[in-house]
């Protein structure tokens, strides 16, 4: 069995530092295989914010793949922005979220998403780029039997197709080239939990979302991250739900199929 720890919207610098302890817990106790973080580990991009994810990811000390999301460009230094969007983000975590990772069971790979401008009003939504889908794919194609998995931050699919958040900018035909070659596609920013299927009905490809993990900013829905465990036999997700002393605890359950090789 493989087993995934999906988190994202982490938003250092507007946690709630019960629930980092908790969520440290549980990662101690579940052990899983890799951590995927599908961005906005920060608020601000501030240094201090920064380095107190990369203190947490040290203390866990378990694999992370994962990329930068909207809230990861710095906010407050706009000539940064503008000039080296990610310079913040290499420097303080570049070390530990990796862009790809595999083992003998598992390949994952990311797709980037976040833009430091876009000729939109709102530069928070994302967008999918044919180059980097193209470089996704190629990465999969050295997979072989493995598990196929890829994070981002935007989602590609949604719950609510007309939710404006959710207007990630060649969303839709990133997520049909991706399911035909991936197993499941983990994203955030939406700060919800959700299962889609794949938008072509003849593949087997799940769309997941997951809630912030431990910030403030909540939305609809409580703190949470995403448990996935992977068998021969198929796909089992767990929703990790917080609680007010700080723990994590299981949740709804949902039992997905697996791609048949």
């Amino acid at each position: 069995m493989t087993r995934i720890i999906h988190i994202a919207d982490l938003h250092f610098g507007a946690e709630d530092a019960e629930l980092v302890a908790g969520f440290e817990a549980a990662c101690a106790a579940l052990e899983p295989d890799l951590i995927v973080a599908a961005g906005d580990f920060t608020q601000a991009a501030r240094w201090r914010e920064l380095n107190a994810a990369a203190a947490m990811f040290e203390r866990i000390g378990k694999p992370v793949v994962g990329r930068p999301g909207n809230h990861d460009v710095p906010v407050y230094a706009p000539v940064e922005r503008a000039l080296r969007p990610w310079r913040r983000f290499e420097r303080a975590l570049g070390h530990q979220i990796k862009p790809a990772w595999r083992n003998e069971a598992l390949q994952a790979e990311t797709l980037h998403t976040a833009r430091r401008a876009q000729w939109r009003p709102d530069w928070s939504l994302g967008r999918a780029a044919d180059r980097d889908i193209a470089q996704a794919l190629d990465g999969f194609a050295q997979a072989g039997d493995r598990v196929r998995v890829l994070a981002c931050h935007h989602p590609l699919i949604a719950p609510r197709p007309d939710d404006p958040r959710a207007a990630t900018r060649n969303g839709l035909a990133a997520a049909r080239r991706l399911s035909a070659a991936c197993d499941l596609v983990l994203t955030g920013h939406l700060h919800e939990t959700f299962v889609l299927p794949a938008p072509d009905p003849d593949q087997t490809c799940w769309f997941i979302g997951t809630g912030t993990t431990f910030s403030r900013r909540t939305r609809q829905e409580t703190a949470s991250f995403n448990l996935i465990d992977i068998n021969a036999d198929g796909i089992r997700m767990t929703r990790q739900e917080s609680a007010p002393d700080g723990s994590f605890a299981a949740g709804q359950v949902w039992e997905l199929e697996r791609r048949q090789s």
